[in-house]
């Protein structure tokens, strides 16, 4: 009897243990995992409201650490107001980067993909959604007519999970089945 009841028992787990296999492999067809980066910046001449009054300038690298495949990534940039007030947050921008290619996105491509006229002191962050890791470093220069100061900043990555079927997983799927 006790013999029966150990098969039972093991026959039952092993099939709880198939079918929750099974069910995380549909699962993994049917979501996607990003990569996302949220870079700080800070561009344009400031006065004394905000920060200390002095010129800004942020370079954000994004480096392909593939040295086999390309990568497709698309960034948004969120603005961030005084006063704790939410600000615009841009349109998608997509684009690839070959293995081990790198890109720099600076203040003018903030202000172009932002519609803020350059020049105009401006904060927030560049957000970027990638399929797979990128290297992302941040680097800060501030200063009066030469640089006074310098700062890196290695971006920590996040994992996004998403549905295969949402907008953005969709997009980035597109982009990288037409290049």
């Amino acid at each position: 009897m006790k013999r029966a009841t150990l098969k039972i028992a093991t026959l039952a787990s092993l099939t709880l243990v198939l079918l929750l296999s099974g069910a995380t492999a549909v699962q993994a067809q049917t979501q996607l995992t990003l990569s996302t980066y949220a870079a700080k910046f800070v561009c344009g001449k400031s006065g004394e409201r905000i920060a200390s009054p002095g010129q800004y300038f942020t370079m954000i690298n994004v480096h392909n650490a593939s040295p086999f495949r390309r990568t497709v990534y698309i960034k948004r940039f969120a603005i961030a107001l005084p006063d704790e007030k939410p600000g615009k947050i841009s349109d998608f921008f997509g684009g690839i980067l070959g293995p081990e290619e790198a890109m720099t996105i600076d203040c003018e491509n903030i202000y172009r993909h932002t519609g803020v006229p350059s020049g105009t002191f401006l904060e927030g962050f560049a957000v970027i959604y990638a399929l797979s890791e990128l290297d992302v470093v941040s680097v800060y220069t501030a200063g009066h007519v030469e640089v006074e100061t310098l700062h890196t900043e290695r971006v920590p990555l996040r994992r996004l999970v998403l549905s295969r079927t949402n907008a953005m997983a969709q997009r980035l799927l597109r982009q990288e089945n037409m290049q």
